[in-house]
């Protein structure tokens, strides 16, 4: 199965096309207005370096969120576009369990975390059973000033540009956080594809008239200063 994997919820912008678990080609950007701008440029670029036709793709994948209320809505707009042209099947894949995909193989709990607005932020607890990943609590949001006081067990945390979250953590005594490297911090189309990979064999595909973003919190504007 060939499959497109389109993730723009945060900053990153990640494209990655694979061939059942083999990945073929992936690019991502982290670059200003890459998603409005460069989307689906990459997408043309990567079919054109595997010389594969879109109407010749199994299905598209698409990060779902939560993460940037702006990315989200431009990254399905995008696949909802293709996936029209072309007749394919859409599978939606959690934002948090493509990041947490990154840290295969760590034998403690994991919580990946994104930025929201402000001091908050969007997580969830896993963990790895014989290689298979285990969600051990609801997708949920945090202000980051509470988030020590949920670290029950030994945790690597993803941190997707939660810079205030050092400073609330900073005297951490107890053992229990571990940071993971910047690397694994930036989510790759690679593991949106590989999740993806999982719910098409299960026929989890989505109506695309009906998919919308997973925000989990209300949007709310920035004011505008100035003008």
């Amino acid at each position: 199965m060939k499959i497109l994997a389109i993730d723009t919820a945060t900053d990153i912008l990640g494209v990655a096309l694979t061939e059942d678990t083999d990945l073929m080609v992936e690019c991502r950007l982290n670059l200003k207005r890459a998603h409005a701008e460069k989307l689906l440029v990459t997408v043309d670029k990567i079919l054109n370096e595997a010389q594969i036709k879109l109407k010749e793709l199994t299905a598209i994948a698409v990060s779902i969120g939560p993460g940037s209320f702006t990315g989200l809505r431009i990254g399905l707009a995008v696949v909802k576009g293709l996936a029209f042209a072309a007749n394919l099947p859409v599978v939606a894949v959690p934002t948090l369990d493509a990041l947490v995909l990154q840290a295969r193989g760590y034998p403690f709990q994991i919580c990946p975390l994104i930025k929201a607005q402000a001091d908050e932020a969007y997580f969830a607890f896993y963990h790895f059973e014989r290689q298979k990943l285990i969600r051990d609590s609801d997708y949920q949001l945090v202000d980051i000033k509470f988030f020590k006081e949920l670290i029950t067990q030994k945790n690597l945390i993803l941190n997707v540009n939660v810079r205030s979250l050092y400073h609330f953590i900073a005297e951490d005594r107890t053992g229990l956080i571990e940071f993971a490297p910047p690397e694994m911090c930036k989510i790759s189309g690679y593991t949106v594809a590989q999740i993806a990979l999982q719910k098409l064999a299960a026929n989890e595909v989505e109506n695309i008239d009906l998919l919308e973003p997973f925000y989990l919190k209300n949007f709310k504007a920035k004011k505008k200063i100035g003008l």
